[in-house]
């Protein structure tokens, strides 16, 4: 911020510094430069009333956007329970058809924006900013526009800050958390860094325009150049620098934020100015947030281990011995490991939570070093903390049926929500569990075989109907399962040894990430990264049981092999079935007549995803609840945005969607 308009000597605001000496404004004289002196004084008192004025009204425009979420959500959140409690609601069937035929708009993908209610909230913020910047002002002088839009350097910046909080009050008021918050927070900092741009350039045009360099080298003044350079540097870092050295970025917004503010406020230092009260509020606010944030970890450090293994294609999965309270799966913690990167914590979603388990997928940086002394180390143990938790989602529990869709390591998610679904459900629940994944490649699978079991085999009366795809081609014929026998450890009569693996893919919201919501470290990648398309693939359809994909891994992971021991009792035969190139196995135990029989299906080449949800919702009572839940790539999302805006109806089942996805 420079050069403000409200400057500490009335004189400077207005180019009344005369140059090399001369006399204030030129006036001179006691007479004639008194009376200038007290009108320039007085417009300068005008200016100021009036700039508090709109910073009144921008407080009021940016708290009118606040309240309009936290209505709509605890009126939503009401009209949930009335409905759930009351077979017959007539007096609600005006107000569900009126804010399902509004969310079927705002839902779908927009240009530019991951939906059209996103492009609103912008569309509404940037007007706040445009009718606070351009009434009640004088325009006709760069003073006041420079004035002005010092004011609105400050405010935003202050926005700007709000959005970043970790322990931010919209989680609970309107059910955002700060990773659903941070493509606002990004273009509130962008439009702040612009309001920085032209105060600085109208004032310096201002004072140039009337001979008066001699400001430029004041102290509030070098001040403001210094904090002007630190916000330029924030503004590059989270353009240019996050995408190709997250760390680096990390670092470099931090420490010239910190730079930045400092210097704001030594350039207006006076309170009877009131933007040095907004700069300490604004730092006030992010120092509370990191003493929050250090005191959770330190309460969670005394005797807390983290414990890492090495999974294939670069994963690793870390085990921690504390579990801390409320921790849910699905939502994410930051993560402190000493021993790998002493001064940083990454965020990574909970994949379960006994114990608290994190997988995450490696990149560079921590996750890579993370990865590297994993398979140096496999099962070593580490000090280490957490923080949070942390991310925001509908409670599945209260939903009839859940239907799930995660590309590549998207997964992390949508398995920590099956279950912390299955783990909740009550006796007698009729809760049904669509789960649709798609990978990169059949190795994908070793990461989260655990958890696949999980699913088929949890012992409640709901239906886990579980989809697997993988879009690329088997690298041998072996990869497609022929049909003849498998025994207990994998191993066909033709003596090939089957080992499933497993690399997550990178999603476009982790992609930006914080944390990972995909497994892999997502504050390091934007959410506009699109991932690559593949080609349909042709290959024949297989269904398998997740007894076979538990022997296969026997030779990957040990841990996960004494678990396959623990179920050597078991029996699986294979059966062909039609089409000719279709595999099938089945997985009985005792107690399989006692619940619905659940089932691996593994079908090679991209799903389609649209007519799968179309499948799981269509069909679905009127009087129940639906939750579409994904996290994955960015094409991905858009998929199931649209495809999901088109159920939203007033005759159907009420559809509640939530993408998983750093930057919204």
């Amino acid at each position: 911020m420079a050069w403000s308009g409200s400057a500490n000597s009335s004189s400077s605001g207005a180019g009344g510094h005369g140059a090399s000496g001369n006399s204030s404004g030129g006036g001179g004289g006691h007479g004639g430069g008194g009376m200038a002196d007290a009108a320039k004084q007085a417009m300068f008192a005008r200016r100021q009333r009036v700039a508090e004025q709109q910073m009144r009204y921008f407080a009021a425009g940016i708290c009118g956007l606040i309240a309009i979420f936290v209505i709509l959500h605890w009126t939503r959140a009401l009209y949930s329970r009335i409905t759930q409690s009351s077979s017959s609601t007539p007096l609600a069937a005006p107000f569900s058809a009126i804010t399902r035929a509004t969310r079927r708009l705002l839902i779908r993908k927009v240009p530019r924006f991951n939906s059209g209610g996103h492009a609103l909230l912008v569309t509404a913020y940037v007007g706040i900013n445009a009718a606070v910047c351009f009434t009640n002002a004088d325009l006709k002088s760069l003073g006041n526009v420079a004035a002005r839009f010092g004011w609105m350097t400050t405010a935003n910046m202050c926005v700007v800050v709000f959005l970043a909080l970790k322990n931010t009050p919209l989680a609970f008021l309107t059910a955002y958390s700060y990773e659903r918050l941070n493509c606002l927070h990004q273009i509130s900092g962008c439009l702040t860094f612009v309001c920085m741009v032209v105060h600085a350039s109208c004032y310096t045009a201002f004072f140039m325009g009337r001979h008066q360099r001699a400001i430029m080298v004041e102290k509030e003044q070098i001040f403001a150049i210094i904090a002007g350079f630190a916000f330029l540097s924030v503004t590059i870092s989270a353009l240019v620098i996050r995408r190709i050295w997250y760390e680096l970025f990390y670092v470099v917004h931090i420490c010239f934020f910190i730079v930045g503010i400092v210097c704001s406020c030594l350039h207006q230092p006076h309170f009877s100015k009131k933007i040095v009260i907004i700069l300490i509020l604004t730092a006030a606010m992010w120092f509370t947030d990191r003493v929050i944030r250090a005191a959770r970890a330190l309460y969670y450090m005394p005797n807390n281990y983290a414990t890492v293994h090495p999974l294939p294609n670069g994963g690793t999965k870390i085990v921690m011995k504390k579990v801390p309270t409320r921790a849910e799966g699905g939502k994410h913690f930051f993560v402190w490991i000493p021993r790998i990167r002493a001064f940083e914590m990454h965020p990574f979603t909970v994949v379960g939570t006994q114990p608290l388990e994190f997988i995450v997928k490696s990149h560079d940086g921590f996750t890579r070093d993370l990865h590297k002394y994993a398979a140096a180390h496999p099962g070593a143990t580490l000090r280490a903390s957490v923080d949070g938790p942390y991310g925001t989602f509908p409670d599945p529990i209260h939903y009839d049926k859940i239907v799930l869709i995660a590309g590549g390591g998207g997964a992390s998610f949508t398995f920590g929500l099956a279950v912390n679904a299955l783990e909740r459900m009550k006796e007698g629940s009729n809760t049904e569990i669509v789960f649709i994944w798609t990978v990169k490649q059949h190795d994908n699978l070793a990461w989260f075989t655990q958890h696949l079991e999980t699913l088929r085999t949890a012992n409640n009366p709901g239906i886990v109907n579980l989809n697997l795809y993988v879009t690329r081609a088997p690298v041998s014929p072996p990869d497609l399962i022929p049909h003849r026998h498998i025994d207990e450890q994998g191993t066909g009569h033709h003596g090939h040894d089957r080992t499933a693996t497993m690399s997550s893919t990178s999603t476009s919201s982790a992609a930006h990430s914080p944390v990972s919501h995909t497994g892999t470290d997502v504050e390091k990648f934007p959410a506009s990264e699109k991932s690559t398309v593949l080609p349909p693939i042709t290959h024949p359809r297989t269904t398998l049981s997740s007894d076979i994909d538990r022997a296969m891994e026997q030779r990957v992971d040990a841990a996960t092999a004494a678990a396959v021991s623990a179920t050597a009792g078991t029996r699986t035969s294979v059966i062909v079935a039609n089409p000719p190139h279709e595999v099938e196995h089945e997985h009985q135990t005792d107690s399989d007549s006692e619940r619905p029989r659940r089932q691996h299906r593994m079908t090679a080449g991209r799903p389609d995803v649209a007519t799968l949800i179309r499948e799981a919702v269509q069909g679905t009572p009127r009087n129940q609840r639906v939750l579409v839940a994904s996290c994955g790539p960015q094409s991905l999302m858009t998929v199931v945005r649209d495809t999901t805006a088109t159920l939203v109806r007033a005759d159907g089942p009420a559809v509640e969607l939530h993408c998983e996805q750093f930057g919204w």
